[in-house]
């Protein structure tokens, strides 16, 4: 009994669960010896300090990971509009009373606690779980609805009801959460911002928006930043100065860079992270052995990848690689298991984010993009990027879990049903009296699983499906009600004019 409720506490995808442990175990092998130096110059040469602070907060997100993958999905859908809203004023919040390091205002410090945390972090899982509410309760209508109003004045003085009508019933709910969360982040995180963005577009594309819709988006969006970032730059307003010369001296060193000691900074960082890289060779040093920990600028964070190749050669960095791209992958087949839309968009959004983040870490470290701020998720050393990662690998886990018992259930609720059919005792199949009756039900189960994959075009409509409509049309209905109505907390109200609002955008040659 021990045993059982022991493997209880891991549920859902299992290969998952070996790679966050994995990247655990790196994170701990990396902030050991990339903080010796550190350790020296701040803590009288404690060099076991940073490892039993990492490992703290290692040991708090794996708990956190076991509580959130244990929490059902309506609750993620519950408050995440609450949990966005209090995110954006978080950031704005850090702009005005927050801690800045690197001259960038990103943290806020928790009064009586001592710490801080990054209330971006809290934003990009809150913004990907409403993004993925939104674009599930449209997914019957989204690729014939537009997602913007007319831009010009013309274009909406020919029909201004229905210019309104497409402005508040999907560019308000839909659109404007990823213009918010991208403004207010990016002053002070240009590469946050991008990320965020390409994110959005992605479940955007995936969740069936039409092309030429995202074109629009893209095309005004594009316009719209670099008219921003011009401005900024202009005014001296956030850190638009460090984006561009950062891009202009990744171009290539030219003099009409404005902040020289910025670029020489920067190159000073880059030209260490290649000299590590080069004296990794391909098995790298070994571990503890790095040369280049106290001229590397932040080895445990910014540039951990560049450290890692240094001390485990090119077979370790490939091996990291690796492990973030098996996570998409992972991903990528919970959301096939998927029985809702919203679900696998939210892991199909939360899986982006924590693998773009690694890979421009990645791309930074190796000289394929201009510098930039991005951690490693689960490896670098830091409290609020690990405990969020780990929010958001725990959400993914509890969507797996959800996804498996749902099958569990249809397999067992087919096989009683085949056993009444043959005129069995469906509650004898403990006792063995119905194995014959029981192989076939099983055979034929594993051969068809159950599945609503994510994919672009239409679906012919299969007997299993039929069957199991029903069973999904009260968990659809409430989706409808929470998502689409003002006050997103009535679970119980009719979805049908929620449902009518939304088709009536229709286009008319559509309908």
């Amino acid at each position: 009994m021990a045993k059982k409720r022991k493997l209880l506490l891991f549920r859902g995808d299992k290969p998952l669960w070996i790679i966050v442990a994995a990247l655990f175990l790196v994170s701990l092998l990396v902030v050991y010896s990339a903080t010796a130096a550190m350790a020296y110059r701040k803590v009288d040469g404690n060099t076991s300090y940073y490892l039993f602070r990492q490992a703290r907060f290692i040991m708090i997100g794996f708990f956190v990971i076991i509580v959130v993958h244990w929490i059902d999905y309506k609750y993620y859908a519950r408050y995440a509009k609450a949990l966005f809203q209090l995110s954006v004023v978080l950031v704005i919040l850090a702009y005005i009373i927050g801690v800045s390091f690197n001259d960038a205002a990103r943290w806020i410090r928790i009064p009586g606690l001592g710490f801080t945390f990054q209330p971006s972090e809290l934003l990009k899982v809150t913004l990907v779980v409403v993004i993925a509410q939104q674009l599930g309760i449209r997914q019957g209508v989204i690729a014939k609805i537009p997602i913007l109003p007319p831009l010009t004045p013309g274009g909406w003085a020919r029909n201004p009801q229905r210019s309104f009508d497409t402005w508040y019933k999907t560019t308000r709910p839909l659109i404007l959460p990823i213009v918010v969360a991208t403004l207010v982040v990016l002053p002070s995180n240009f590469s946050t911002a991008a990320i965020l963005w390409g994110t959005c577009m992605i479940m955007l594309m995936i969740g069936r928006v039409r092309q030429s819709e995202l074109n629009r988006l893209i095309l005004v969006a594009f316009a719209s930043g670099v008219v921003i970032v011009g401005g900024m730059y202009v005014a001296g307003v956030g850190r638009a100065e460090t984006w561009v010369n950062r891009m202009i001296q990744f171009a290539g060193p030219s003099e009409a860079v404005a902040d020289s000691r910025q670029s020489s900074q920067d190159s000073y960082q880059v030209e260490q992270a290649e000299i590590a890289i080069a004296s990794g060779g391909v098995i790298g040093k070994g571990p503890g052995n790095s040369t280049q920990r106290s001229q590397l600028p932040h080895p445990y964070s910014d540039f951990a990848y560049a450290f890692i190749i240094e001390e485990y050669g090119i077979v370790g960095g490939i091996v990291v690689f690796v492990l973030y791209l098996w996570i998409f992958y992972r991903a990528g087949l919970i959301v096939r298991r998927c029985n809702r839309p919203s679900q696998g968009l939210m892991v199909l959004g939360l899986s982006l984010i924590v693998t773009m983040q690694a890979f421009v870490n990645m791309a930074v470290s190796v000289g394929l993009m201009p510098v930039t701020g991005q951690p490693l998720p689960l490896i670098s050393m830091g409290g609020s990027s690990v405990f969020f990662t780990c929010v958001a690998m725990g959400m993914i886990l509890g969507v797996s879990r959800e996804s498996e018992r749902e099958q569990q259930e249809t397999e067992a609720r087919q096989r009683r049903e085949a056993i009444l059919a043959a005129g069995g005792d469906p509650d004898a199949v403990d006792t063995g009296e119905n194995t014959a009756v029981q192989q076939p039900v099983q055979e034929s189960a594993a051969a068809a699983p159950r599945k609503r994959p994510l994919i672009l075009g239409k679906r012919r409509k299969t007997p299993q499906d039929t069957a199991l409509s029903s069973e999904n049309d009260d968990q659809e209905a409430n989706e409808l009600t929470l998502v689409d109505r003002s006050d997103g907390l009535d679970w119980n109200d009719s979805p049908s004019a929620d449902r009518r609002e939304v088709i009536d955008l229709m286009d008319e040659n559509d309908e």
